[in-house]
């Protein structure tokens, strides 16, 4: 399934009203793709990203991971570079996982020792129950889920695949401070310092807010220019799933820190165990 098929699986019937009327939305993700390294920005990525990971993980010897989010590779590269090698990791888009093939080989990473899987998050295995220590979804991705069900399905399934007292680690963007106050999008804060660090290259804002869709432009500096159609996790809402999902000790963190002021992350993570 395309990206723009499957965006139309996952709205409300206005939303993609919506979707099509604009002239100005662009959802062919092949353009996204050829822009995505630079949006990344993995070596600054990794420098943030990668030392908070690997202390959350400290505790377990050698951990088995799974990356649920796989992408351009920016997290399975860099705990690969950080000792870390027992990852398997997965993507359901086959442009994303060839680009991430391409990323390993510029960065000197042999694609053939990682394991790369094609699971659907909503319909995980049964040959993967309680195999890993932790899985890490990272990048804001369960935001490519609009359905509660869905959204639910993905983080129970991702519990299953723990061990006992394994983590889930997982982001969200902060939705409810620089996105839902300000539909007009004038709360929306990119400092490029966390997550997608490219902003010397790419220039990003989103172009429509509703509590049920936003829709995010990325411009690159070359002239192209893509969309993405992302669904806006509530204050609290991310955190409630986690916590119907079955997960009962959660630590949340601001753009990496335990202490923060609601208003200011960027990003929120959640450290959560079985």
């Amino acid at each position: 399934m395309n990206y723009l098929d499957y965006v139309r699986s996952q709205v409300t019937k206005e939303d993609w009203r919506l979707l099509k009327s604009r002239r100005d939305i662009n959802l062919d993700a092949a353009v996204l793709y050829g822009m995505w390294a630079d949006f990344v920005n993995f070596e600054k990525r990794r420098r943030t990203e990668i030392p908070f990971l690997v202390t959350r993980l400290a505790e377990y010897d050698n951990p088995r991971i799974f990356d649920a989010s796989l992408g351009s590779g920016a997290t399975t590269f860099g705990l690969k570079l950080a000792g870390l090698e027992k990852i398997v990791a997965n993507e359901t888009d086959s442009h994303l996982a060839n680009f991430a093939k391409k990323e390993a080989k510029r960065l000197g990473i042999d694609w053939s020792m990682i394991t790369v899987t094609s699971h659907d998050w909503r319909k995980l295995p049964e040959s993967l129950a309680e195999t890993f220590d932790a899985v890490v979804s990272t990048g804001n991705s369960l935001t490519y889920l609009f359905k509660k069900g869905d959204q639910l399905a993905a983080l129970q399934n991702f519990r299953d695949v723990l061990k006992p007292r394994g983590k889930l680690i997982i982001d969200e963007r902060n939705y409810a401070e620089h996105f839902l106050k300000a539909p007009d999008g004038s709360k929306f804060r990119w400092s490029g310092d966390f997550v997608y660090c490219g902003k010397d290259r790419i220039a990003v804002h989103p172009i429509h807010i509703s509590q049920s869709m936003v829709v995010v432009e990325y411009a690159h500096l070359d002239g192209r220019k893509s969309h993405l159609a992302l669904y806006p996790f509530k204050r609290g809402e991310l955190k409630g799933l986690l916590r119907e999902a079955g997960f009962r000790e959660i630590s949340m963190f601001g753009d990496y820190r335990p202490n923060f002021r609601p208003q200011d992350p960027e990003f929120l993570t959640y450290v959560c165990c079985k």
